[in-house]
Parts: C-alpha cells; structure tokens; sequence
C-alpha cells in the first residue's frame, strides 16, 4: 500500500514516519533527501521482486486465505513473481541495467526453490536441513500499525506507522525477510539490533516481543537456488530501545525540519567505503560509498566530482 492510500488511520500524512523512513535517514541523510524530499526514482532489483511475491503468497494466500496446497501456492509465487518483472522495470543493482530474460527466468525459479522451502518448513515444523521451525498461531497478516509518539524535545507529536507483517495469537508481532545468507549481510541478532522495526513495531503493537522470520537464500556456485535455511530470530525489546528509538526521532525531526515539511532541514552525505572489485578497481564514482543506494551517481556528481577520478593508481 502506498502512502497516499487510506486505511483505517486515513491517509498517510506529513508527520507519518516508517520504520524504513527512519532507516533511510539514520543511514544517510542525504540518501533520505534524494528519496523523500527531492523524490528522485529508484530502481527495483529482483531480489526486491522475489520478497513481494513470497510475501503476497504466503501471508495473504496461504496464513490467511486458507489455500494448503504446496505445489499450487509455489505455481502462484511463480507467476506473482513472473508479472512483477514483467510489468515493473527491474534492474542489476550494480550495472542498474535491465534484466534480460535470462534472468528474470533465473529469477522465478529461484523463488520456486525459496518459497516452497518456507511453506513446507511450516507444515512440517522444520526445514530441509532438520532446522526446528515453529512459530505461535498467526492471528493476522499485514497488520497496520499507527502510535502517536510524543517528542518532548522537539515539542511535536507524530505518528509512527507501517505495515506489520504477522501479528501471532500470543500478542507478540514479525516479520517476514527473504534475505541473503552472504556473511556481510546475513540476518542475525547482531543486525536487528541496528534496526528500527523491532521497536517501532512491538510499540505500535503494544507488545515487547517482536519475531524475525528469516527465509535464508542459498545458492548454488551458477546461482541457482538450493533450499533455503528458514529460522527466527527472537527479539526482546528492552527499555534501553524504545529509549534509543525516541533519540532517534527526536534526531530525524528536528534535523530534518520534519514539521516544516523539511524546508529547512539538514542533510549531509555519509558515504561508507566498502573496498572495490578487480572490475572497479581505482573508479572512485564506483568505490566511494559501499550502501545499497540507487543515488550514488547523483551523489556523486553533486557532492564528490573532482578531474580525473579515473586515473588512480
């Protein structure tokens, strides 16, 4: 659902923050500028694809619109996933070319391979490696949660608000990632700690408890999918984050005048500098920043560019 949709809580508004909205910001704020403020277009990789049809399938198809056939739901996943890379614009996050149809097929059978492994860990009880996998009873699935949180040093009230994937029957609240199992970017509890949602969303909840469930992506050496290792990470919301989540806020709003609609807000650039390839080897425009960023030309035009970037030895 958009921000402009309206639900139950009406329309998204301008002092509505997302726990991705925070993310962005908390990452780079100018990455946050060129996404909400100057609105600039980003692209869509597969992976991001792949986790909106796994999404789709399994909490509103299968938790809760009751369908139990295996072979059916991943048949469902297949096609969802075949008409998302056929009707949006999906690209290489690096080369940020479109794909070809090589790999959009490579894509779609992927996610087969991933969902399947999913669904079939939650019938069972474990996944295909005889990991245990067993979650609460799901009472609701894409839950909307809106809080009205109330910043005393910035003397304004907002509302914190997303989308909350699995609400279970005990209380406590999840969500759902189809993520890489790469060793940089695999999902542990190290990385919620880092995250917004936890807090945001047990407190929109009113819950301390919020649940992970991870759908870990394992590849073959062609990059064909092989079943995936599916786990919770469990996560105990503690008063030392929700104190850290209100710092947080307060931080974003006042520098981003988000009350003013950030017309005076501040936004510095925070690249990260991550190594570089054989096949980037002294492209400083390429290596400058090491995040998941769909500006980083932009920002590099506007913020970096010096003569002769390309002549490092």
């Amino acid at each position: 659902m958009s921000n402009n949709d309206y639900s139950e809580h009406g329309p998204w508004g301008p002092l509505d923050c997302s726990p991705s909205r925070l993310k962005t910001f908390l990452d780079c704020a100018m990455k946050y500028r060129y996404s909400y403020v100057d609105k600039k277009p980003r692209s869509t990789g597969p992976a991001a694809l792949q986790g909106s049809a796994l999404h789709e399938v399994f909490l509103e198809e299968y938790l809760t619109g009751g369908i139990e056939d295996v072979d059916a739901l991943v048949e469902m996943l297949a096609l969802d996933t075949e008409h998302r890379l056929n009707t949006e614009d999906p690209r290489d996050w690096k080369s940020k070319l479109p794909l070809t149809s090589s790999e959009k097929w490579l894509a779609i059978e992927q996610v087969k391979v991933w969902g399947r492994g999913l669904l079939e860990a939650y019938k069972s009880g474990e996944d295909s490696y005889g990991n245990k996998f067993v979650l609460p009873d799901v009472e609701q699935t894409e839950y909307e949660g809106c809080l009205e949180i109330y910043l005393p040093k910035a003397d304004l009230t907002i509302r914190i608000r997303g989308y909350i994937d699995l609400v279970f029957k005990d209380g406590t609240v999840g969500d759902l990632k189809l993520a890489s199992d790469y060793w940089l970017s695999i999902w542990t509890l190290a990385k919620a700690i880092g995250e917004q949602q936890p807090a945001m969303y047990a407190k929109m909840a009113g819950t301390d408890t919020f649940r992970y469930v991870i759908v870990d992506k394992k590849k073959a050496r062609d990059k064909s999918a092989d079943p995936p290792r599916v786990r919770t990470i469990d996560y105990k919301v503690t008063e030392k984050d929700n104190a850290n989540l209100m710092a947080q806020l307060e931080t974003f709003v006042r520098l981003t005048d988000f009350a003013n609609g950030h017309e005076n807000g501040i936004f510095a650039v925070n690249p990260e500098y991550n190594g570089q390839s054989k096949a980037t080897a002294g492209k400083t425009e390429q290596n400058f920043c090491g995040k998941m960023c769909d500006f980083k030309d932009t920002c590099f035009k506007e913020n970096f560019a010096r003569p002769s970037v390309d002549t490092e030895q």
